[in-house]
């Protein structure tokens, strides 16, 4: 078994997807690469409203003392890879992992596991992300790589999110995202989208975006925070939509600046 920093304890642990320590309430993903995380409030804002909704106190973690997250990175005695900040009553863990390469481009592969309704609105992170994982055993069942994503839509058909990732599209000039009502997660790369996108933004309930003009993929593990998309299968892995991924530059292009603008070193 691994090691994980448990109330800034080394101990044994597993912080790898779909394991969770017992009690554990929520968690945050964030990518360490040369010792930098990029938009770490980001996340921790998410974590604490969650915490503050289910009256439970922030940690150390939690709350943002670098020099606590300092000090549990020398215990786990890393620069690279994937931290997960698992939080539960009276306890904060932080593990570290492998961080796998990522594919510049994406496709999309809708699936039957419907996305389950939250807790409550803005969704919070919440362990253990059960749905999601359900999600993605549907994808590899499949027998889809890691270059394509599968999406899930709500009880309603209309499109939320993919089983690791947010949605976003352009069409008609327009930069649109699925409904909280779908229940998607309020996903940190997306949040960041929408403000350095310079496009006007509508949340939608709808269908598959056959009329997109690019199709992005948001999660805060991708270098730069997102990737385009190329095509869009249906369940059975019929084509529905397809698409030049540079039309998703100008988008990926400012994403990226805007986060690394907002670097933490975490030595």
């Amino acid at each position: 078994m691994s090691r994980v920093c448990r109330n800034g304890v080394l101990v044994a642990g597993d912080a790898t997807p779909g394991s969770f320590p017992a009690g554990a309430v929520f968690f945050e993903t964030l990518a360490l690469r040369a010792g930098l995380v990029e938009c770490l409030d980001d996340h921790l804002a998410r974590l604490r409203a969650g915490l503050d909704r289910a009256g439970l106190a922030a940690g150390p973690l939690a709350a943002g003392d670098l020099a606590a997250w300092r000090a549990a990175l020398r215990l786990l005695g890393g620069r690279e890879g994937v931290l997960r900040l698992v939080v539960g009553p009276g306890f904060e863990e932080l593990g570290l992992r492998a961080l796998l390469p990522s594919p510049d481009v994406f496709g999309l592969r809708s699936l039957r596991t419907v996305r389950d309704a939250p807790e409550w609105l803005p969704r919070p992170k919440s362990a253990p992300w059960a749905n999601s994982l359900a999600a993605a055993v549907e994808l590899r069942s499949l027998g889809e790589g890691a270059g394509v994503e599968g999406v899930q839509f709500d009880a309603r058909g209309y499109v939320s999110e993919a089983s690791r990732s947010s949605l976003a599209w352009v069409e008609d000039g327009v930069l649109s995202v699925p409904a909280a009502s779908t229940g998607r997660l309020p996903g940190t790369a997306l949040g960041q989208l929408l403000r350095c996108a310079g496009l006007p933004v509508r949340e939608v309930e709808a269908g598959v975006p056959l009329r997109a003009e690019a199709i992005l993929v948001l999660r805060s593990t991708l270098p730069g925070g997102a990737a385009a998309v190329s095509r869009w299968d249906d369940v059975a892995g019929r084509p529905l939509w397809s698409g030049d991924p540079a039309a998703a530059r100008p988008l990926l292009t400012a994403l990226a600046a805007w986060r690394a603008q907002r670097c933490v070193s975490l030595p």
